[in-house]
């Protein structure tokens, strides 16, 4: 039986081999079994993938990258790898020397090492770009200039704080709130008081005048004590304990220089320090939380519990709540994520409080003081459900949107209404969660993430049908090209000849799975790309997509690592390239010396396409790393690493009255490929001809062909009747659809 069939697109993209037996889908008909690196376009075909031009060389003194691009204005953007202590600058492609007149030709960062890069976090506002890691004291880049950036701690105040040691004391004094709600003053009566010389003093101790004015062991409990002058003159702490009868009183924390007996000191109700505490009624209700210092018996306070009324509250009916600290700190850890929304800078996560998202002040982005819980003061919320939430990311779009470990989470924003304080909850939307130190990408308001195992692809996006957040599965039909992902980034569409793509680099194998996406006609069309050796990090720069690219040469498996930006009009990888050269300045030469083996023998083997003639490949030379062309190139040239296209068809099943051909032989009688400037093609492992003869043929380049290609002839049954559309020299390959005779019997 003779059947023609017409695959007239390929939108799908490379199909899962555990879906091979859903011939009943129609997204069947349109996928391919294997897309190596080829591209999906939107028009519904497939196209060689650009090749990577080299941009620098960093050989292997680090073997962990982070890619972060920085946009400055519509002129100045930047792109930034990270490594160990290190930031090296790119700005089109050009490294940026001499940085801070300092002879360096990157931005010296002590403290960010290679164990941080992996989960580094970040945000960018204009010329700021803000730096997140929870073993990381947060830092911001500043551009000044080209080569001037100062690399600094961001200059937070106000920084929230947390019980870490909650404890509570009954002072022995009276206090008397100014009102039962709102903002109030709390002022302290009877308070019994305390000034001299110390006796002694230790880590945690101080020993009070012999005459102190204590004669009961809990008088001065919860009270401060100040270090006024002598030894450790300056610093202030909680009294924990009192023991009459040795003077000895005990500190919370502990001393950063202990006291002796030439310090002075004074032993009052209230402190600066007290700020962020609370003062809890226990004899009826009321509670309130101390944010200013006013004196020594008075602090403002913001009631958060009304109080029953401004009668005075006597010692013994009341405890003050302590132990708070900051929540940010090198013992407690450092902000793990931050965005802007809204004129707030949010932090969310860090190592000691892994579930918790601070906001800042309303335009004051390094300011987190809750205030007085005024509409544009700070802002603060934990996720607490039945599993644990640990934030690894925030993104800013139409409504304020949480990552964690456990699902995702929004700040819901109706009416259009800001963020405030008193309107600041945190909603549970799914629960998939996400990968740490993978960045979310945003595509066409759909917040872009990976799983937290890494095994699928999600868009978090609000639905307006459900009136909720909803995700979409991009990797539903393709899970099997996701291999441990480790970095992921989204390049736009910059014109209607190509899709939005995302790129997920695979840890496992260095592979990329590449998803070609129009959100509008809901295609996902993924493929594989490969290289001579392994994709480790990549980054876009607006239109430019960048990539390190661990090489191995061939003497003793020589590492290097490289920066490399994809370049359509580039066929090879690695790839030095000359266009428009000089008439009458031919290129005889060019120097490959980032794929040479320093010092261990011979390089990589090189192909060459010089004034769009395919030259026969060369090994790169130890000595001069210096490649030769058979002629000279008069008017373009690019010297580089082939690698493998491959397009092969998914195992043909002819919709038939009669049922499915799963179990026949088959066997392709004749393809008809429908191209578009193309001029190398292999399909079913036979060579297609884009020539013809002619004495005129002899040195010239092959002309780009676009129509249609048959090649008959094809012998052979098999099981699938499949087409596999490959490339012998690395020209240009654009097949548009495929038009096959198929012969299927016994």
């Amino acid at each position: 039986m003779r059947i023609v069939q017409f695959q007239t697109n390929f939108s799908v993209g490379e199909l899962d081999p555990l879906i091979r037996a859903r011939t009943d889908l129609q997204q069947y008909q349109n996928a391919l079994e294997e897309a190596t690196n080829v591209i999906i376009q939107p028009q519904g075909g497939f196209k060689r993938r650009d090749g990577l031009e080299f941009v620098y060389d960093f050989g292997d003194a680090f073997t962990d990258f982070k890619i972060i691009p920085f946009e400055f204005s519509v002129n100045d953007s930047y792109l930034l790898v990270f490594v160990n202590q290190r930031i090296y600058v790119f700005k089109a492609g050009v490294l940026q020397t001499n940085i801070n007149a300092s002879g360096n030709n990157y931005i010296t960062a002590t403290d960010i090492t290679t164990a941080m890069l992996d989960e580094i976090n970040y945000t960018q506002a204009v010329d700021t770009l803000i730096l997140c890691h929870e073993d990381l004291q947060t830092k911001r880049l500043v551009r000044n200039g080209d080569t001037s950036w100062t690399l600094e701690n961001l200059p937070l105040t106000n920084l929230p704080q947390y019980a870490y040691a909650f404890d509570t004391h009954q002072p022995n004094f009276t206090i008397t709130p100014s009102a039962s709600t709102g903002n109030i003053t709390i002022t302290a009566s009877s308070v019994t008081t305390d000034t001299g010389t110390a006796q002694a003093g230790g880590a945690e101790t101080i020993t009070l005048k012999s005459s102190s004015s204590y004669t009961s062991d809990d008088q001065p409990n919860g009270m401060f004590i100040t270090l006024t002058s002598g030894t450790g003159s300056g610093q202030t702490r909680h009294v924990e304990d009192y023991v009459a009868s040795t003077k000895v009183l005990t500190v919370y924390p502990a001393w950063d220089t202990a006291p002796d007996n030439t310090t002075g000191y004074k032993v009052e109700a209230f402190a600066p320090s007290a700020v962020g505490e609370y003062a809890q009624v226990v004899s009826t209700f009321g509670r309130a939380r101390y944010v200013e210092f006013v004196s020594a018996t008075e602090m403002k306070a913001v009631v958060e519990v009304n109080f029953f009324d401004t009668s005075a509250v006597v010692a013994g009916d009341w405890e003050s709540e302590h132990g708070y600290e900051d929540v940010w700190s090198n013992t407690r850890g450092w902000p793990k994520s931050a965005a802007f929304h809204e004129s707030r800078l949010y932090f969310g996560g860090s190592k000691s409080r892994p579930n918790t998202v601070w906001g800042s002040g309303v335009i004051n982005y390094f300011d987190f003081n809750p205030g007085t819980g005024l509409d544009d003061e700070a802002v603060e919320a934990t996720i607490n459900t039945n599993q644990l939430n640990t934030i690894v990311n925030l993104f800013s779009g139409n409504d304020f949107r949480i990552f964690t470990t456990g699902g995702e989470f929004v700040v819901l924003q109706t009416s259009n209404e800001p963020i405030t304080p008193s309107t600041f909850f945190v909603r549970p939307q799914t629960r998939l969660g996400t990968k740490a130190g993978i960045p979310i990408e945003d595509l066409n308001g759909a917040s872009v993430f990976i799983q937290r195992q890494g095994k699928s692809i999600n868009a978090f996006q609000f639905g307006d049908t459900t009136a909720s957040y909803q995700i979409q599965n991009i990797s539903a039909l393709s899970s099997h090209l996701l291999k441990n992902p480790v970095d992921m980034a989204a390049r736009r569409a910059a014109s209607t000849d190509e899709s939005d793509r995302l790129f997920v680099v695979n840890g496992t194998d260095g592979s990329m799975a590449v998803y070609s996406i129009l959100v509008g006609q809901n295609v996902i069309a993924p493929s594989r790309f490969t290289t001579d050796g392994e994709f480790i990090a990549i980054g876009v720069e607006i239109a430019d997509v960048y990539v390190i690219v661990k090489r191995t040469l061939p003497q003793d498996n020589t590492v290097k690592y490289m920066l490399e930006k994809f370049d359509p009009d580039i066929t090879l990888d690695s790839a030095i390239s000359r266009t428009n050269i000089t008439p009458g300045s031919p290129a005889n030469s060019i120097n490959m010396d980032h794929l040479r083996d320093i010092g261990h023998g011979a390089g990589k083997t090189v192909s060459i396409v010089r004034d769009g003639i395919v030259e026969p490949d060369q090994v790169v030379p130890q000595n001069a790393a210096t490649i030769t062309f058979a002629s000279p190139a008069t008017s373009s040239f690019q010297v580089g690493l082939d690698y493998t296209v491959t397009a092969r068809t998914m195992p043909a099943e002819p919709v038939l009255s009669s049922g499915s051909v799963q179990g026949f032989k088959k066997r392709i009688v004749q393809v008809d490929a429908i191209v578009n400037e193309t001029q190398n093609m292999t399909i079913n492992g036979k060579l297609i001809s884009f020539r013809n003869f002619g004495e005129d043929v002899l040195d010239s380049s092959v002309q780009p062909f676009t129509g249609i290609k048959t090649s008959h002839g094809m012998l052979g049954y098999s099981g699938t009747g499949q087409i596999t559309i490959s490339q012998s020299v690395p020209l240009a390959l654009t097949v548009l659809g495929l038009e096959y005779r198929l012969s299927v019997g016994n």
